[in-house]
């Protein structure tokens, strides 16, 4: 009885040290993508406006450099379309206000820090960023503008356009999360984060929550 028990015990480990061996984390390369979920938020600005945003789901394009097991360094690319609730309050009329609806497109490229707590293949991680967001509310700023050029193949070609109000900001994030390396190749990463962006004319820095899913390829 002892036998088979000190078998499967030998069997158990020789499993966990072939997974180990089958997902190490050499100094390397990885390239995949994100899949995010981004919280709905409330914010509310100065002069009395405010934005209801839904939640809605992004994709990330992510580059990494492994410096070893436990520290890594990337560069990543966010872009989201989020439905949005809008009131915006008249600067000149106190009891003036108009309720808008409409999308906003973001698109962030940002660097960001991973810190792994253990050597094997699944392994719990701290993660810090630091970007740049470019924001698309698509709100008119302005009248709708035309143009029209010569094309090489169809000849004259005319277009409208509706200039939008855009801004650009900075934004911040801490998070936690699970890496799980599959293989000698492929890397799922499960997280969650909190951002910050550096909003002047919010009433505090707006703070979504994001959730994420990753998949990338190990070098």
């Amino acid at each position: 009885m002892k036998s088979r028990y000190i078998v499967a015990l030998a069997a158990v480990c020789s499993a966990w040290s072939l997974g180990a061996n089958a997902a190490g984390r050499d100094t390397g390369w990885e390239f995949g993508g994100e899949l995010i979920y981004q919280n709905s938020l409330d914010i509310d600005f100065e002069g009395g406006s405010s934005a209801s945003l839904d939640g809605d789901i992004g994709l990330a394009l992510t580059f990494l450099y492994r410096f070893n097991e436990r520290l890594e360094v990337g560069f990543g690319l966010d872009w989201n379309t989020i439905d949005y609730d809008a009131v915006i309050q008249s600067a000149d009329f106190p009891n003036l206000s108009a309720t808008v609806k409409g999308d906003m497109e973001t698109f962030t490229p940002r660097v960001y820090a991973n810190y792994n707590f253990i050597d094997g293949p699944i392994t719990p991680f701290v993660t810090g960023m630091l970007g740049y967001s470019f924001i698309d509310t698509n709100i008119p700023d302005g009248p709708a503008q035309g143009g029209c050029w010569w094309d090489p193949w169809f000849g004259e070609v005319c277009t409208v356009w509706q200039p939008t109000h855009s801004v650009d900001e900075f934004t911040y994030g801490l998070g936690v999360g699970v890496r799980w390396d599959a293989s000698d190749t492929i890397s799922v990463r499960f997280a969650y984060e909190k951002h910050w962006l550096d909003v002047s004319t919010a009433d505090g820095a707006p703070d979504p929550d994001q959730f994420k899913i990753g998949v990338s390829m190990m070098y």
